[in-house]
């Protein structure tokens, strides 16, 4: 079997190094710097509490932060490597508050094994999981449902969100694979039951084009090969290097490119992924918090903050989610002091 590591990603924005330099470095920057980006939820110890509970055959978990570590964290636990920006992202692009620059290293990270998971510190494992559930046969599981319902969005306060990354890492994709080819290679992992009936009938519309149009997202973990960031690094350094921006920027590449590379390749193995969504909008999502953290349908639950939220909401809604998960995983993990 082999190994699995996690790799998850955490800012403490209530740092005042850090707020120095997000102050000096966002006057006159472009990109995103709304503070949703960076609003700290205080539940990442229950990130660890869940890893021990639900997933305690990792092999290591590789803590990425801009060197601002949690104070209860054990850095003597065996399994923990700590890991700073400065020790994986060429000094070019330092300091960054764009999380896609810091994403899109991963694979330079030190000791990193070939097989492994990124998490967000806002998505959490829900429920027992076996390493089965994220890799088979060696290759990472996901699922492939296609739709061409990926249309770009705007608000004043999103702006394009994150819709012009995802048209242009699946411009990159076409750019490099014949979807038809892809699909004659493996039919079974285009027309599979994993897709569901509404992707079927997707895979069947789009037949013989030569196009990828786009995928279903899932805001959960995401299973990598280090050998894809690799490979995608070879192919397009220029196109990789020009999204590593200070901050989040429209038209830039995403981890979800390297995503696509291995769906456009045939290296994944098909299974349908049981995660769930809660964005914090208003006081209204604890009833779904309620129905969702305390059950175990859902494998891994991302719980995502949203500009849309008022300060006094957001603090409403931690407070409950916070009540919840110390409900669910009371015991300290061997991660925290």
């Amino acid at each position: 079997m082999e190994k699995i590591d996690f790799v998850v990603t955490w800012l403490d924005s209530a740092d005042p190094q850090w707020q120095e330099q997000y102050a000096f470095y966002k006057t006159g920057a472009k990109g995103d710097k709304n503070k949703a980006r960076y609003r700290e939820m205080n539940i990442f110890n229950y990130w660890f509490r869940a890893v021990e509970k639900y997933a305690p055959w990792v092999n290591k978990v590789y803590l990425v932060t801009n060197g601002k570590f949690p104070d209860w964290i054990n850095k003597d636990n065996p399994k923990l490597v700590l890991v700073k920006h400065e020790d994986y992202i060429p000094k070019e692009f330092l300091p960054t508050f764009n999380s896609c620059t810091i994403e899109l290293h991963m694979h330079r990270i030190k000791g990193l094994s070939e097989h492994f998971v990124y998490f967000n510190d806002d998505v959490l494992i829900n429920c027992p999981v076996t390493p089965d559930y994220y890799f088979k046969e060696g290759l990472p599981c996901d699922n492939n449902k296609e739709t061409c319902f990926n249309v770009p969005l705007y608000t004043p306060n999103e702006k394009f969100n994150i819709y012009m990354s995802m048209m242009a890492d699946i411009g990159m994709i076409n750019a490099h694979f014949n979807r038809w080819e892809t699909v004659c290679q493996s039919p079974k992992r285009w027309f599979g039951p994993h897709l569901g009936l509404k992707g079927l009938i997707m895979s069947s519309v789009l037949m013989k084009q030569h196009l990828f149009v786009g995928f279903s997202n899932y805001h959960c973990e995401q299973t990598f090969l280090k050998s894809t960031y690799q490979e995608v690094w070879d192919k397009e350094p220029d196109f990789l290097n020009a999204s590593c921006t200070r901050f989040r920027e429209e038209v830039i590449a995403n981890p979800y490119l390297f995503r696509y590379w291995q769906l456009a390749k045939n290296m994944f193995y098909p299974l349908k992924r049981k995660s769930y969504a809660i964005h914090i909008s208003d006081k209204s999502c604890t009833n779904t918090m309620d129905e969702v953290l305390l059950s175990d349908k859902y494998h891994s639950v991302c719980i995502n903050d949203t500009s849309l939220c008022t300060d006094e909401d957001f603090e409403f809604a931690m407070n409950h989610v916070t009540n919840l998960l110390e409900k669910k995983f009371p015991e300290k993990s061997s991660f925290e002091l």
